[in-house]
């Protein structure tokens, strides 16, 4: 239930355009974040009335970037998403919303990014009348961060394979990274990168409806 039908909605899509949709802001613009990689500097955040608000994948436990990912790697049981003030450092600010579900055995990296897709669209859904509503910060549920706050740099460093992996290690990385040419697993030999590919095709050689070879 929305209580304010003439609210207006401005969607921005890089900084440049945040920065000028935000220059003399009025009191009752209420600055979104969802699902982006877009920083929003202090000067956009002193620009405000009130607190601006993130709404991503990932639970508290579970910060930073790819947070799917890294929850594939160290076997995490139960997924979420979260809605939290922004503040000049990523994943600290007052959590005002978790929507958290139980991820059954057996999931890849793309089903479990579906699943945190159905999560984030479900957490706004139900957070967008307060959000509207609400003029000043909307109230704290107790919930806290924890956990390291993973950056681009430590999920390249899960893609880079050591020389001295083992099969375990490797199928660790493999369901969490996945393939792909923006994210596949890699090692480096003379200098050299060599990137993982799918597995080639080995099924039957098929020329004009019939099986050849």
């Amino acid at each position: 239930r929305v209580t304010r039908p003439t609210a207006q909605v401005r969607g921005v899509s890089n900084a440049d355009a945040l920065d000028a949709a935000t220059r003399d802001a009025p009191p009752d613009l209420r600055l979104l974040a969802f699902c982006t990689d877009v920083i929003v500097p202090p000067r956009v955040l002193n620009r405000l009335a009130g607190p601006a608000y993130n709404v991503h994948p990932g639970p508290p436990q579970i910060r930073g970037v790819y947070p799917a990912v890294f929850a594939l790697y160290h076997g995490a049981t139960r997924f979420g998403a979260t809605l939290h003030e922004i503040t000049e450092t990523v994943d600290s600010g007052t959590i005002a919303a978790v929507d958290y579900q139980d991820l059954p055995a057996g999931l890849d990296r793309l089903k479990l990014e579906m699943i945190a897709r159905d999560l984030v669209t479900g957490l706004l859904t139900r957070m967008i009348a307060p959000l509207l509503d609400t003029d000043g910060p909307l109230p704290s549920i107790g919930e806290t961060w924890s956990g390291p706050a993973y950056g681009k740099k430590d999920f390249n460093d899960l893609c880079r394979l050591p020389d001295d992996i083992d099969e375990a290690e490797y199928a660790r990385r493999y369901l969490a990274v996945g393939e792909g040419p923006d994210h596949a697993l890699y090692f480096e030999k003379f200098g050299r990168r060599f990137s993982l590919d799918p597995p080639a095709f080995t099924g039957p050689i098929v020329k004009g409806g019939r099986q050849v070879g």
